[in-house]
């Protein structure tokens, strides 16, 4: 008997545990999910579960009221009756906040496979993959910080292929400075050397973003006016605030283009029309094609396995990680972000099956 969490849509703090049987079917795989990282990406998948996104459908729950949020991080096949599979294996991918997940796998080969379930056909190949953990991390004492890191380092990592490589402007303003992908953009741009990269953040969190080095300036958010507004410079949203997007875009008379990268402070409302240049979404799959067309995929997974080994080097003494354990514990860890009081300088991970 497994469970999962299904947390009601329009109330992001209201969670209901409803178990499941998991004995697989033909060709089929239950993986038991071991640890799994929960950061404010994932409540970016919470908010964003329907059109265009549609990360709600990834695991569908009971009631259409909920959905089940999706977490990246480890499990372990538990039973199988899929060729390929064998109980004990262990991957790196995609999981749901439950306990376990039955899975289709199709061709197993040395990278992994990819879930044939017919309702994530669909989806981004990226999210229906699931790769051999060995080949995410070495050892079981790499596991939590390649589920804290390995998505939104990713996401990092293209932000960086797309900015730096081509630079609209000579500034890079980064919004949401203290989160996890916002603190990987600003580490990959700066080894450019050739950018000025400002993070803006609460007071709270300014110490922290200060300390990391990472970044030419950093301000808090009542200071926006003081930026000089004629530079040119690209907007990188990770707050998905709109009064904060609209501030800006007032306020930045040579802001060349504005990209939308999250929803931490998900609950704020929309910006309105705004003068400048059009936001756009930064999808990170998409920007994947043509890095991966030009550097090969095993060139790819090289080069993102390198820039973030190095990037965990820079970040590791600053964070500390906090380990939830049970079906209580994911809304010890998922609500703080919710409510936007998580602790910048931890990462939460998540074992829905007790200590590992």
């Amino acid at each position: 008997m497994g469970f999962r969490i299904e947390t009601r849509k329009d109330a992001l703090l209201d969670h209901m545990v409803a178990s499941e049987q998991l004995e697989p079917g033909p060709g089929e795989a239950v993986a038991r999910i071991d640890r799994v990282a929960v950061t404010a990406n994932n409540v970016t998948y919470a908010v964003h579960h329907g059109p265009p996104l549609f990360y709600g459908h990834v695991f569908p729950a009971a009631d259409p009221g909920r959905l089940v949020v999706p977490l990246w991080g480890f499990a372990t096949i538990a039973a199988s009756r899929a060729a390929g599979v064998a109980e004990g294996d262990r991957f790196w991918g995609y999981w749901p906040s439950a306990s376990h997940l039955r899975l289709v796998p199709g061709e197993v080969t040395g990278t992994g496979f990819v879930d044939r379930a017919a309702h994530r056909q669909p989806l981004a190949a990226v999210y229906n993959r699931y790769v051999p953990a060995k080949r995410i991390a070495a050892t079981p004492a790499d596991e939590p910080w390649a589920a804290l890191f390995r998505p939104l380092f990713g996401t990092a990592f293209l932000l960086d292929e797309v900015l730096g490589s081509a630079p609209a402007a000579g500034r890079i303003i980064l919004t949401s400075a203290s989160s996890k992908t916002a603190l990987g953009t600003a580490w990959c741009l700066k080894r450019r050397g050739s950018l000025e990269v400002v993070g803006l953040t609460s007071e709270a969190n300014l110490a922290l973003v200060r300390r990391t080095g990472f970044f030419s300036d950093v301000r808090p958010y009542d200071r926006i006016e003081t930026l000089e507004p004629e530079i040119p410079a690209v907007l990188v949203d990770f707050a998905g605030n709109g009064a904060l997007t609209a501030r800006l875009h007032r306020h930045l008379a040579g802001l060349v283009a504005s990209h939308i990268v999250g929803d931490t402070h998900w609950a704020a409302p929309a910006a309105a029309e705004l003068p400048g240049p059009r936001p756009e979404l930064f999808f990170a799959p998409a920007a994947a094609a043509p890095v991966v067309e030009r550097l090969g995929p095993g060139g790819f997974e090289a080069a993102l396995a390198h820039a973030m080994a190095g990037f965990v080097r820079a970040i590791a003494p600053l964070l500390r990680v906090e380990r939830h354990q049970g079906a209580e514990g994911f809304a010890r860890a998922f609500d703080p972000l919710v409510a936007g009081r998580a602790d910048p300088a931890t990462g939460a991970i998540w074992l829905p099956s007790g200590d590992q």
